[in-house]
C-alpha cells in the first residue's frame, strides 16, 4: 500500500475484526434460532396435549366393525381408573367405548 504506513495495519485490524464479527454474528444467530425453537416447542406442548379432535372429525363410532381394531387395541386408548368410569383417548375428545373405532386407530405394539 502506498501512502501512510499506518493504513496497512488498520486494514489488517479491520479484516481481523470482520472475520471475528461474522463468526460471532453466526453464533448469535444460531443461538437465537435454537432458543426460539426451544421456546416455541415448550409453549406448544401444553396446547397440543390439551387439543383433542372431535369424534365426528375422526369418524368415531361406539361399536367398531373392524376385527382387531377396537379402541382398546389402539395405542391412544386410556383405560378407566375404575371399572365404572368411562374410557378415554389421547387424541379424541370425550368418553369413548373400548369397542369403538375411528380412522385414527394406531395398533398397540406387539409384545
Amino acid at each position: 500500500m502506498h501512502g501512510h504506513p499506518g493504513w496497512a495495519a488498520k486494514g489488517r485490524i479491520m479484516e481481523d475484526q470482520r472475520g471475528r464479527g461474522v463468526s460471532r454474528r453466526c453464533a448469535l444467530r444460531q443461538g437465537a434460532a435454537i432458543g426460539l425453537g426451544a421456546t416455541v416447542a415448550w409453549l406448544a406442548t401444553p396446547a397440543l396435549a390439551q387439543a383433542k379432535l372431535a369424534k365426528d372429525a375422526v369418524k368415531y363410532v361406539d361399536k367398531g366393525d373392524v376385527p382387531g381394531k377396537d379402541c382398546d387395541d389402539c395405542i391412544q386408548f386410556i383405560a378407566p381408573a375404575r371399572p365404572k368410569d368411562a374410557a378415554s383417548c389421547r387424541i379424541v375428545d370425550g368418553p369413548i367405548s373400548p369397542h369403538g373405532h375411528c380412522i385414527a386407530f394406531t395398533p398397540k405394539p406387539k409384545a
